[in-house]
């Protein structure tokens, strides 16, 4: 280990293409976390989608390292494996390993070619080992058998290091500051990449501590990461407990958590938050407690819709709650029904409206056959036809879908919005699916519109009505 402890050099580039640069990504930066000794001689290189695969191939090889390691997304995956494609053509000896939720082993899949390595699960300590191997050896692996697939086992969060001091003042002062409490998730939702994941927690002991030091750097919006923020209650209690004395103007403490499961406990201790301070992404996902149970999610829809009613009229938080179009057994009157119940029972600021996807490695893909649900091959996985929508269906409520968030969702249009609802309630999804229209009609489109041409078309709609 000598030879490692001298490198004065990158030897290890962690490379993460994130959704856009206000990201900083949280698993590179656990990832050097947790190096031990090889920090040092690793960095990393972030970029966002704007850069092409030529840029990005460039950047890699000006840093001359031995090691490189990819974080693959949903979003960056095709990406990522161009760039790949030319770092083996111009620069054969960098070592590529892959990581990340969008890995799925299969052998006989042609992009398996491009990597020296693939991790699939947590990558902490098998990223580490594999990176002191080779640097050791300063070789290729040399067992691709047995080698070049591994299956992390859950890590042991008491033993992790912590991230937090990876984020630099510029991430501090520019960028979305990522944090997580726990991994895993207790619950079983079909089209989820944590479904049969176990729940682990970091230690408190660690954690505030932590989160205290970034609040004195000056971070005041804290994105988390956790799948089911409200699944450990005297955890999430201890958390918001923390959090709710240091409160000040402009704080915004983004969660996602879980409505079936909504423990009194927490929401108390939510209510209590100032207007704005709280982000809840909440994925109701259906109200349809069939679709719901088939899905892996508690038929008790009305308690869950109950329990999103209360945080949107009973706390200060900013709601955003997300449903899912697509879903086995939901066509588009049944769908459409659970929609309007959702805006009218709970008047969310944001109610997201998603296709559904198949993410690799889901139930809900592996159950596809079996409920008569088709995929794309391509991220992000869209579904192309369910038991109960074919794809045309599908395009035209993603169409209504598209239209919600332009003119809904983003709050550019209060007064008209006001009257439009007004004027189609409860019918909100026939209302909108009908603006939708007329937009599409016109433009072909419902993407690249200004805002000022939205305008037009709603007041025009208006006074159609």
């Amino acid at each position: 280990m000598d030879n490692i402890r001298e490198m004065n050099t990158t030897q290890i580039l962690l490379v993460s293409v994130n959704a856009r640069y206000s990201h900083a990504s949280y698993a590179i930066r656990t990832l050097r976390a947790n190096l031990g000794e090889l920090a040092p001689v690793a960095a990393y290189l972030e970029t966002d989608l704007d850069v092409t695969p030529i840029q990005l191939a460039e950047q890699i090889a000006q840093r001359k390292p031995r090691i490189v390691g990819f974080s693959v997304y949903l979003w960056n995956r095709l990406l990522v494996e161009a760039t790949v494609r030319i770092l083996r053509v111009a620069h054969p000896e960098i070592i590529c390993i892959a990581g990340g939720p969008e890995l799925v082993e299969n052998r006989e899949a042609p992009v398996v070619k491009l990597w020296d390595a693939m991790i699939f699960g947590e990558g902490e300590s098998t990223f580490r080992k594999v990176c002191k191997a080779v640097l050791a050896n300063d070789s290729l692996i040399p067992e691709p058998e047995t080698l070049q697939y591994f299956h992390a086992v859950p890590e042991d969060l008491t033993q992790l290091a912590l991230p937090y001091d990876e984020y630099s003042d510029i991430d501090i002062s520019q960028r979305t500051i990522y944090a997580e409490t726990s991994r895993g998730c207790p619950y079983s939702c079909s089209y989820c990449t944590s479904n049969g994941t176990t729940l682990r927690l970091f230690p408190l002991g660690a954690l505030l501590p932590a989160f205290d030091k970034l609040w004195q750097r000056g971070v005041r919006k804290f994105k988390f990461l956790d799948r089911t923020f409200n699944a450990p209650v005297e955890h999430a209690c201890a958390i918001l407990d923390f959090f709710l004395p240091l409160v000040t103007p402009g704080t915004c403490l983004h969660f996602e958590i879980n409505p079936d499961h909504l423990h009194p406990d927490v929401f108390k201790r939510m209510a209590l938050f100032p207007k704005g301070a709280l982000h809840l992404e909440v994925g109701l996902q259906t109200v349809n407690p069939d679709v719901a149970q088939r899905i892996g999610r508690s038929k008790n829809t009305a308690h869950a819709l109950e329990n999103l009613r209360k945080l949107c009229q009973e706390t200060g938080a900013v709601v955003h709650a997300d449903l899912i179009f697509g879903l086995p057994g939901e066509d588009e009157t049944t769908f459409a029904k659970g929609f309007n119940t959702v805006v009218e029972t709970c008047r969310a600021p944001e109610i997201q409206v998603n296709w559904l996807k198949g993410l690799p490695g889901t139930r809900i893909v592996r159950e596809a056959a079996q409920f008569n649900l088709a995929f794309s091959a391509e991220p992000p996985y869209e579904l192309l036809h369910s038991d109960v929508l074919d794809f045309q269906t599908l395009s035209s409520i993603q169409r209504f879908a598209r239209c919600w968030e332009l003119v809904h969702n983003r709050g550019r249009f209060p007064q008209e919005v006001e009257a439009l609802h007004a004027r189609i309630a409860p019918d909100y999804y026939q209302g909108y699916k009908a603006l939708a229209q007329r937009i599409f009609e016109d433009e072909k489109k419902l993407y690249a519109i200004s805002a000022a041409r939205l305008q037009s078309y709603l007041n025009e709609h208006l006074a159609c009505l």
